[in-house]
């Protein structure tokens, strides 16, 4: 407290406030010294009016599960040098979470998780094929639109080590590296046809279907996504809320955004999947 009015009072005498950003520099460090008085208690387990405050360093372990919206970076290529863009997809996100108090605002800790990064990405294509007349069996080249979805699953494991900075004793954000292992990936691309009558030049109108196939899509490629990288990096950025249930018990949600550094596949054009998740998480100290 005294430390804090003596710099207020340095802070009034000798920095000039004429100028707008020495006026912004003096609130930003009031607010900075402010903040660090309200949030440097949190580790504070326990009080007693007749003895000093203890300040204790505790662990918490706990779990996290909620939903990933991902979504697609750049382009990746099937087998027919089809070229895909803008995939998305929502998916799963899970796993554990510790993490280790310091006698201080800030907390160190960890997360092991399991991710669902999937995609669908689709586009729109007009070709020309032969179809005969049923009147005539005359054949023409006639167009015809085709939707090709190219449905990407992949499964990893992450490890991320973070600092977390809690405010109010409630709202926190914390960031820090994320380390992925993909231990399993699946690559289907299938084509589809849109058009569900044509017209030939004679102005005849019939009904169509794919060439050699009774049905109206094919699989063109269905397997292992091709040149996967197995190891991804990623930065997390996360900002969260706890809820003391207990005094050693907390729950509340979190928001998260991955940012890749990594390209999942060498088959395209800085393939990457981001993704921003929302869960919620518990944690109990032990």
């Amino acid at each position: 407290m005294i430390v804090s009015r003596l710099t207020v009072f340095i802070l009034w005498r000798f920095v000039p406030l004429a100028h707008p950003s020495s006026a912004f520099v003096v609130l930003l460090l009031l607010l900075f010294l402010g903040v660090g008085r309200v949030v440097g208690q949190t580790n504070v387990m326990e009080s007693d009016p007749l003895t000093p405050r203890k300040i204790l360093v505790y662990d918490m372990i706990g779990a996290y599960a909620g939903i990933s919206n991902n979504m697609q970076g750049g382009s990746f290529l099937t087998a027919c040098d089809c070229e895909f863009t803008g995939g998305a997809k929502t998916s799963f996100a899970g796993g554990l979470v510790f993490e280790r108090l310091t006698k201080s605002r800030l907390t160190f800790g960890a997360m092991l998780g399991f991710e669902s990064r999937s995609i669908d990405a689709r586009f729109l294509e007009i070709e020309g094929v032969t179809q005969r007349s049923p009147a005539t069996s005359q054949e023409f080249v006639v167009p015809m639109t085709f939707r090709n979805t190219a449905e990407v699953a992949i499964s990893m494991a992450s490890m991320s080590p973070f600092i977390k900075m809690t405010f109010f004793d409630f709202a926190y954000v914390r960031a820090g590296p994320s380390f992925g292992y993909i231990f399993s990936s699946s690559l289907k691309h299938t084509k589809e046809l849109v058009d569900d009558s044509i017209r030939f030049p004679n102005g005849e109108v019939a009904s169509v279907s794919l060439t050699g196939s009774d049905t109206r899509s094919v699989v063109l490629e269905d397997g292992s996504f091709p040149e996967i990288n197995a190891l991804q990096i990623s930065a997390l950025l996360s900002a969260g809320f706890e809820i003391h249930f207990t005094k050693k018990f907390f729950l509340g949600p979190v928001a998260q955004y991955v940012l890749p550094f990594t390209a999942v596949s060498k088959r395209g054009s800085d393939f990457t999947i981001r993704s921003f998740q929302i869960f919620l998480e518990g944690r109990f100290i032990f």
